[in-house]
C-alpha cells in the first residue's frame, strides 16, 4: 500500500502510526543536523574576538563574496572584515597543522608547511 493511500484511506491506526513515523523521522533528522553542525565547525571558531590579534600589516584586495555571506558578517557588527580574516587564518592554521584537508595535492601541503617553518611563524 502506498503512503498516499495510507494517509487518505488507511485506518485511524495506520494514519496515527504514519504520523508518529513521520515525527520520529523529523526528530532524527533534526538531531543529526544539530550533531553535524556542532561537529563541523572548528572549536577555534568559538569566541573569535578573543583569538590572537590580527597582524597589523594589511594588504588591500578586491574579493567577491556571496551576498548572503557579506550580509551575515556585517550583521556581526563592526570589524567584520577582521573576522573574515580571522576565519581564513584559523582555516590556514588547520591546514598547516594537518587538521583540515584543503587540497587534493599533498605536495602542496608539504611545500606550504616547509615554507611556514622556514619563516619561523
Amino acid at each position: 500500500m502506498s503512503v498516499e493511500k495510507v494517509v487518505t484511506r488507511g485506518t485511524a491506526a495506520q494514519r496515527t502510526l504514519l504520523a508518529r513515523q513521520s515525527d520520529d523521522m523529523i526528530d532524527l533528522q533534526n538531531q543529526l543536523y544539530v550533531a553535524w553542525l556542532q561537529n563541523s565547525l572548528p572549536m577555534e571558531w568559538d569566541k573569535l574576538e578573543t583569538q590572537d590579534p590580527v597582524e597589523p600589516h594589511r594588504t588591500r584586495v578586491t574579493l567577491r563574496l556571496d551576498s548572503d555571506m557579506v550580509k551575515w558578517f556585517r550583521k556581526l557588527g563592526p570589524g567584520y572584515q577582521a573576522r573574515i580574516n580571522q576565519i581564513l587564518r584559523i582555516y590556514w592554521r588547520g591546514v598547516m597543522l594537518g587538521q583540515v584537508e584543503a587540497h587534493y595535492d599533498p605536495a602542496i601541503y608539504a611545500r606550504m608547511i616547509a615554507d611556514h617553518k622556514q619563516r619561523g611563524r
